[in-house]
Order: structure tokens, then C-alpha cells, then sequence
């Protein structure tokens, strides 16, 4: 069994793996490495861990000792290279792209086999083109649906309710509508533009929502050739790190 691990800005994503194939046996989420290592139980313990981390390094240690002390396991932590799963990165200093959005294409670009647009919607917003030869085009980043509301909150007298829910595209009829729509318009107008935009250049191009907020994403892009795949980064692993185990498996 393969132990699969996404530790994102404000969520832990973890997942169980067959060592056979793709099949997910186990997964869940925590907010915090304290919570989740305290929290982990399972009756069969891993024969593999790996790993994606944009929170600071001493978070990370902490997983990585963990690792070596309940199951003698030494974890394998992603890295951004240059050449990967048929996706190479233009960033003058690859170092620089986030390890989450770089997996994210390396599933993406693996499963569209051609031109596409990946989206993340979580606390940050992230936009990334891949062209059909594989080739990283650059990206957006910009706050989140919460993120953009928490903004204005903090810079401004704007106040909103505890309840806001829903959202859409239309103009709002009151300071908490015309926010939370405002942010998703924002959002969808890019999705759509560049979408829209790499279609035209690469002939067929396929977008991919991911993120804890991509189902309101999918509710108003107009984009027919989408899909919304939750675990794009955790995908992603298994092309930047494999393991001699699933191969003898």
C-alpha cells in the first residue's frame, strides 16, 4: 500500500494507494501535521510513502520523522524539475514554481495527452496552460473565493454576514452578493478567457478544475471540454516520484 500525502496551504490531503495500480482504497483530509499524525491509523501500514509540501520546512520535518519512526520509512518528497512526464517548465528558476501546481500538470498534461488549462481554486487561485507539446505556457495566481472576501474585510469597513453561501455570476443585490460574485465572476472570466484562448492556438485544449472550490467553479465556466478532478497534485506523484515497489508489484 502506497501513503500519499498533499500538504497544502490550509488542508492535508491524504490518500491510500494499491501498489498494483490506481486504485484509491483510503483517503481523507486534516488541517494540520500534528492533527494528522496523531489522527492516522490504518491496519496495514505503508510500503511507500511520498509526499508535496508548500508549508514551511519544519512542517515537513515533522511528517518525515514520523515516517522514519512509526513505519521505518524513508519518504519521498517531491521536487520541481525542469523535464517531467513530458511537461517541461520555462521559469528561469524552477525552484521558484509552487510543487503543487507543477504535479498538478504533470496529471494533467498525463491525462488530456494534448493542450490544457489547469485551475486550482483553494485558498489561492492558480491558472496554468500546458501546450500540446508539453510545454509549460506560465500561469496566473491570484487570492481565492475566501481569500478575496477575507481582503477586503481586513483593508476595508466592508462587514459581511456568517451566512453568505451560494454565489454567481450575476450582479449582486447586496455588499455580500456583490463580492462573492464579483470573486467568482473574476475567477470564471479568466478560466474562460484562456481556455477560450489555447483552444484557438492548440487546435482542441482540455481544462481541469481541482481545488477545494472547483465545484463552484464548474457551475458557471462555459467551457464544454472540462472535468473536475479532486486529486490532480496527489495524481502527480506518482509521475515525479515512483517507486521501484509498484513496478515489482
Amino acid at each position: 500500500m502506497i501513503l500519499e500525502l498533499d500538504i497544502g496551504n490550509t488542508r492535508i490531503k491524504w490518500r491510500h494507494k494499491s501498489l498494483q495500480g490506481d486504485d484509491v482504497e483510503a483517503d481523507g483530509v486534516f488541517a494540520g501535521v500534528e492533527e494528522f499524525t496523531s489522527s492516522y491509523s490504518h491496519q496495514t501500514n505503508p510500503e511507500v510513502i511520498r509526499l508535496c509540501s508548500v508549508r514551511e520546512e519544519a512542517e515537513t520535518k515533522v511528517l518525515v520523522n514520523w515516517s522514519r519512526e512509526r513505519f521505518g520509512l524513508e519518504p519521498m518528497i517531491a521536487e520541481v524539475s525542469r523535464e517531467c512526464g513530458g511537461v517541461s517548465i520555462n521559469y528561469p528558476d524552477v525552484s521558484r514554481l509552487g510543487v503543487d501546481r507543477w504535479l498538478a500538470m504533470l496529471a494533467a498534461y498525463r491525462r488530456a495527452n494534448r493542450a490544457c488549462l489547469i485551475a486550482d481554486i483553494g485558498t489561492a487561485f492558480t491558472l496554468d496552460g500546458i501546450d500540446s507539446d508539453g510545454a509549460h505556457l506560465g500561469g496566473f495566481i491570484l487570492p481565492g473565493i475566501k481569500l478575496m472576501r477575507h481582503g477586503l474585510e481586513t483593508n476595508t469597513a466592508i462587514r459581511f454576514s456568517e451566512d453568505g453561501q451560494g454565489g454567481s455570476i450575476e450582479f449582486g443585490n447586496s455588499t455580500d452578493e456583490a463580492v462573492l460574485n464579483g470573486s467568482i465572476a473574476s475567477l470564471v472570466a479568466l478560466v474562460e478567457k484562456y481556455s477560450r484562448r489555447l483552444q484557438q492556438t492548440a487546435g482542441q485544449a482540455k481544462l481541469f478544475l481541482s481545488g477545494g472550490d472547483a465545484a463552484v467553479m464548474a457551475k458557471f465556466v462555459d467551457y464544454e471540454n472540462s472535468e473536475i478532478i479532486p486529486g490532480l497534485v496527489l495524481d502527480g506523484l506518482a509521475i515525479a516520484c515512483p517507486s521501484q515497489k509498484e513496478s515489482q508489484a
